[in-house]
C-alpha cells in the first residue's frame, strides 16, 4: 500500500485508521509539483549494467570509504562475474565507460544497514539505473561484514561523514567527468542507514550520553570502558548535507534521534516499512519517523515481510554460508517480487522528487 503525505497520528490505531481511508489517487503531497506521467527510459533495455569500486582515503579522519558506483552504460562487455558469490547480483559490466546518451545523471547515495556491505542491495542499484540513475554505495569502515569492529560501529555519526566526503570525491573524479547533475542528489538508507539519512536529512542527536548508557545496558557485548573515550561533541554536530534534496529510507533505525529534532527535516522523505519488523520493531523507529517527520510517500508492506527481505537474494552457495534469517523469508513472500514491488517505489518517488 502506498500513501502520500500522510497526517501526524498519535498512536498506531490512528496510523491504521489512516491507512484505511486513506486513498493515494485523492492524497496530496506539499512536496509534488505535477503529476508523473510513464516514462520508459533507454537504461531500462540495457543487457547490463556498469559497476565500478572506488577507492578513497579520507585524511583528516584516516578512515576508508570505499564506494561501489552503478551507471548506465552502452558497452557491449562481457558480463562481470562478482568475487563475492554470496549474494544473487545483477548483469554487470565491470569498469566500461559510462553511457553517453544523456549529459548528465541524478545522484543515488546508498548507505547499508548494521554489519552490512556497499553491494547487498545492488538489485535496487540494478532498478535504479535502469530508470537514468547513477548510484554510489559507501562501505561504512568498522560497521561492514568484513571490517566490523564493535567500538568504531557505535561511532554511528561517522556514517554520515562517510557520506558528504563520498559525494565530495565523487563530483571530483575524473572516471564520471562532470557527469552528475548536482541539483538531483538523493539517498536511500536501509535500516542502520535510515538513521545515518535522518542526520544527513538535518536531525540532530540530543542527549548522545543517555543513548550509549542504554546501549550499554541493553547489550552485555558492548561494556561502559569502550565507550568512556568518546568524543561526544562530534556526535552532536550537525551533519546535515545540503546537496541531498530528497531521501528514501527502508525500515530505519531511529532511537538517536529525539521528536523535535525530527521536525526539523524539511525534505522529502519516502518511508518503506514492515509492520512486523522483528529487528527494528515499527512501534520503536518507523512510528516515530511518521509521526514527526510526517513522510511525502510511504509503503506499507505485507505483515509477513521480515526486515532482511531488502537485501540481496542468496545463492546456493551463499546459503551454506550465512545465517538463515539473512535468507530465510516466509512461505508467502518471494524475496524477487518484494525487490521489484520497492524497486519501482523507489524509481517513482525519485523521479517525483527530483524532477
Amino acid at each position: 500500500m502506498v500513501f502520500r503525505f500522510l497526517p501526524k497520528v498519535g498512536c498506531i490505531t490512528s496510523l491504521i485508521l489512516v491507512m484505511a481511508l486513506a486513498s493515494p489517487l485523492l492524497a496530496s503531497s506539499k512536496w509534488r509539483k505535477a503529476p508523473l506521467e510513464p516514462q520508459t527510459t533507454v537504461c531500462e533495455k540495457l543487457l547490463a549494467i556498469g559497476v565500478r569500486t572506488l577507492d578513497y582515503q579520507d585524511p583528516t579522519r584516516e578512515r576508508p570509504v570505499v564506494i561501489e558506483l552503478w551507471y548506465p552504460s552502452d558497452a557491449n562487455e562481457p558480463l562481470d562475474q562478482p568475487a563475492d558469490f554470496v549474494w544473487v547480483h545483477p548483469n554487470e559490466m565491470r569498469d566500461v565507460p559510462c553511457a553517453q546518451f544523456v549529459k548528465k545523471f541524478p545522484l543515488i547515495m546508498m548507505s547499508h544497514g548494521y554489519g552490512g556491505d556497499r553491494r547487498d542491495r545492488s538489485w535496487l542499484a540494478d532498478r535504479l539505473v535502469r530508470h537514468g540513475f547513477i548510484v554510489a554505495s559507501v562501505d561504512h569502515y568498522g560497521n561492514t561484514r568484513s571490517s566490523f569492529d564493535l567500538v568504531a560501529s557505535l561511532k554511528f555519526w561517522e556514517r554520515g561523514k562517510d557520506i558528504t566526503f563520498a559525494i565530495d570525491q565523487l563530483l571530483q573524479e575524473p572516471f564520471l567527468k562532470g557527469r552528475i547533475d548536482t541539483d538531483r542528489i538523493g539517498f536511500v538508507g536501509y535500516s542502520l542507514g535510515g538513521m545515518t539519512g535522518l542526520g544527513l536529512a538535518g536531525a540532530q542527536v540530543g542527549a548522545i550520553e543517555h543513548v550509549l548508557d542504554q546501549l550499554v545496558k541493553k547489550y552485555s557485548e558492548i561494556k561502559p570502558e569502550m565507550i568512556a573515550h568518546f568524543d561526544v561533541k562530534e556526535a552532536k554536530k550537525s551533519l546535515k548535507d545540503e546537496r541531498i534534496r530528497a531521501m528514501l529510507l527502508i525500515c530505519p533505525a531511529s532511537f538517536v534521534y529525539a521528536p523535535k529534532s525530527l521536525k526539523k527535516i524539511n525534505i522529502p522523505v519516502g518511508l518503506v516499512v514492515a509492520p512486523q519488523d522483528e529487528v527494528l520493531p515499527f512501534k520503536e523507529h518507523a512510528e516515530l519517523i511518521i509521526q514527526h517527520v510526517v513522510p511525502a510517500k510511504l509503503k506499507m508492506m505485507r505483515k509477513e515481510v521480515a526486515h532482511n527481505a531488502f537485501v540481496n537474494r542468496v545463492s546456493e552457495k551463499g546459503k551454506l554460508l550465512k545465517k538463515m534469517h539473512i535468507y530465510k523469508d516466509h512461505p508467502s513472500c518471494d524475496r524477487k517480487v518484494i525487490h521489484q514491488e520497492v524497486g519501482l517505489f523507489a524509481v517513482d518517488f525519485f523521479r517525483e522528487f527530483l524532477p
